[in-house]
């Protein structure tokens, strides 16, 4: 796999290409194509990905196409079925809520949380129980599964990590 960076200002331009590819492999011209991995770090400061259903119907689809927003809830909905996967952070669940619609949150099957309140636990993984995580735990949690795996997602790396790091 190839990897390309992205910056904020470049963002539509990208999506634009993310947008053409899914279309192709949904008309069945890519059916060879390799699976994409579109990592957004940090969701909530993209304010051009945050969710516009209330503007959808005013001037934000222009004769130029449409809205980045439409073309990120586009693959996150359709992008799965087609080998075109996307991973997203955000830093609260406020942020969650505000930039993702209900709708939108369940598209995303596997989702991984930190200590958080028991209220936000509850409503992002229907379980309270990561309000009694400690701090270096996690629970990854697998909606279509219906299981919550408590981990340990750090660990320090080994004496020899370091010396090839250093080397």
């Amino acid at each position: 796999h190839g990897l390309k960076v992205v910056q904020g200002h470049e963002l539509a331009n990208a999506l634009n290409e993310l947008a053409e590819d899914l279309k192709a492999r949904t008309a069945g011209d890519r059916k060879d194509a390799s699976p994409v991995f579109l990592f957004v770090h940090g969701l909530h400061k993209f304010k051009k990905l945050k969710a516009d259903d209330d503007l959808d119907f005013s001037f934000s689809s222009s004769d130029s196409g449409p809205s980045t927003a439409s073309q990120f809830t586009t693959l996150v909905t359709e992008g799965s079925t087609q080998g075109m996967h996307v991973i997203a952070t955000f830093d609260t669940y406020n942020n969650v809520t505000r930039f993702l619609s209900r709708k939108l949150l369940t598209e995303f099957e596997m989702r991984l949380v930190f200590q958080m309140s028991a209220n936000d636990s509850a409503s992002l993984i229907d379980n309270p129980k990561a309000a009694n995580l400690g701090m270096h735990r996690a629970i990854l949690h697998n909606e279509q599964a219906g299981s919550d795996e408590t981990f340990r997602p750090y660990a320090e790396p080994d004496s020899a990590w370091f010396e090839e790091r250093n080397a």
